[in-house]
């Protein structure tokens, strides 16, 4: 999941009613490093989400690198003191995106392989059940065109 975080401070508590928090398996904390009220708000919206996730994988990212290079000479405390993974990207020009998302696919992975959190492992036999019963469904399917199509071979008298 991820949020380009704006001025809005309910902006968390206004997604957490409509996108299930529970089953994702990472968080990034995208801030705009031109919007100092973006980063301000970011220790505001962590706490929400321990609340509910309290050992979901956070990243924070600072965005908007490529107005000002500067900016990734600043020491950005948020991450430091939370021993979060931090990242400084630019979406317009593409500087670490695929780092970033290459990092945190590997520790939502990591996460969801390792995870003793109850929820999690709720979710994890969700989708596996899921996932049985889609196995299911295209060997019927393919029991049935099998079916179908020998029907068609046989030689139709009238």
């Amino acid at each position: 999941m991820v949020f380009a975080l704006s001025s809005c401070p309910r902006l968390l508590l206004r997604c957490t009613n409509t996108l299930p928090l529970w089953m994702e398996r990472r968080f990034l904390w995208v801030f705009d490093v031109q919007r100092k009220i973006t980063y301000k708000n970011l220790n505001t919206w962590y706490q929400e989400l321990r609340e509910y996730r309290p050992e979901i994988p956070c990243i924070v990212v600072a965005n908007k690198i490529d107005a000002d290079l500067k900016v990734t000479q600043k020491n950005f405390n948020f991450a430091k003191k939370l021993n979060l993974p931090f990242y400084f990207v630019s979406a317009a020009d593409g500087t670490n995106v695929v780092k970033l998302f290459t990092d945190a696919i590997n520790l939502a992975v990591s996460y969801k392989q390792n995870s003793q959190d109850f929820m999690d492992q709720v979710m994890q036999e969700l989708e596996n059940f899921e996932l049985e019963k889609k196995v299911e469904e295209e060997e019927e399917d393919i029991s049935d065109k099998e079916e179908y199509d020998n029907h068609l071979a046989k030689p139709h008298t009238a």
